[in-house]
């Protein structure tokens, strides 16, 4: 993808944080290269601690980087810039005291967004509060509100502006069923209006739904990314894989049956306990492997069609959280 293409990008970034003489310098990020493309949904994902606060609050200059550059629209990213990026950040951080109404109106004038009037700021908050059904709350102090009416309330201070782009951390984090929905459904509908969206979450069931791209830090580095095909030898043309799982055959067996009976060779092979897994770009190629094993007597668990996107194959990418 060209770099014009990206809405924001991260190029060669590394903090290091070294607050303690007693501890040795702790490595936050490392070297961390990626892009978030206009106009659409990018998951930004890891363990606790793997550095993906550190990165959002270098994106809004809340910490100086050790090195590297933060590129909006391809230059360096400027105080005007932020004007254009709306932030829902993981926990609600909104004044107790100020009800919802008067936060989004301290958010329209401080950011006073080109696509709207003063005159019109009152029709945008009613609007607003309506799509996230707070309007019959909007003289309620955010002390006041429950902790997903206070989700749903930081929301719309997020996106009331019409920002460009906007970061969502952990925005489904408090949420009850309806809240989810509700929520996912936001998020579609600006991916539906093309806009440019950064997803942080630990939720791996929201990613196909909701999500175009994804990226996977681990302790700071970038170990998956669907925009680097050239560093994900196991990422298949297709985002659709066809996954036959097996019982009771080892590896071995399945490599001697793919040489004996000329198989396709599989995207990706996975041993779960009694369980092989088989993973196929191409149907055709799953099909030949099905009636195969059916000759052979192999057990048939499933067949089924899945995606590089599902939790099992993004959980491998996450690795485990360092311990003090």
């Amino acid at each position: 993808m060209q770099t014009s293409d990206y809405i924001l990008e991260i190029k060669n970034l590394r903090k290091v944080f070294d607050r303690d003489l007693f501890k040795k310098k702790q490595v936050v990020i490392d070297n961390l290269s990626c892009g978030f493309p206009q106009g659409q949904c990018t998951a930004f994902m890891g363990h606790n601690g793997a550095g993906k606060t550190t990165t959002i609050r270098t994106i809004f200059g809340l910490i100086r980087p050790d090195a590297g550059q933060i590129l909006f629209r391809g230059h360096a990213i400027s105080l005007k810039d932020k004007r254009l990026i709306g932030y829902m950040p993981e926990t609600n951080k909104l004044p107790i005291n100020l009800t919802c109404e008067e936060i989004l109106w301290h958010q329209l004038r401080v950011f006073n967004p080109s696509a709207f009037k003063p005159s019109s700021y009152a029709d945008v908050i009613e609007a607003k509060l309506k799509e996230i059904n707070l309007w019959e709350h909007r003289k309620k102090k955010v002390g006041k509100l429950s902790k997903g009416m206070g989700r749903r309330l930081s929301w719309a201070q997020a996106t009331i502006h019409k920002p460009e782009l906007i970061i969502l951390d952990e925005p489904m984090s408090g949420l009850d069923p309806l809240g989810h929905r509700l929520m996912a459904d936001l998020i579609n509908t600006l991916r539906a209006e093309k806009v440019s969206i950064i997803l942080c979450t630990h939720e791996l069931w929201s990613i196909q739904e909701l999500c175009d791209q994804v990226h996977i830090l681990n302790h700071g580095r970038l170990t998956f990314s669907t925009l680097d095909r050239g560093s994900n030898q196991d990422l298949p043309t297709s985002v659709s894989m066809h996954k036959l799982i097996l019982s009771g055959a080892s590896q071995t067996q399945l490599e001697d049956l793919r040489r004996t009976s000329q198989l396709p060779t599989w995207q990706d092979i996975q041993n779960r306990s009694y369980r092989t897994e088989l993973s196929f770009a191409e149907y055709s190629d799953a099909v030949k492997w099905l009636q195969a094993s059916l000759l052979k007597g192999l057990i048939i668990v499933d067949f089924k069609k899945s995606s590089y996107l599902d939790e099992d194959h993004l959980i491998r990418y996450f690795g485990e959280e360092k311990t003090a």
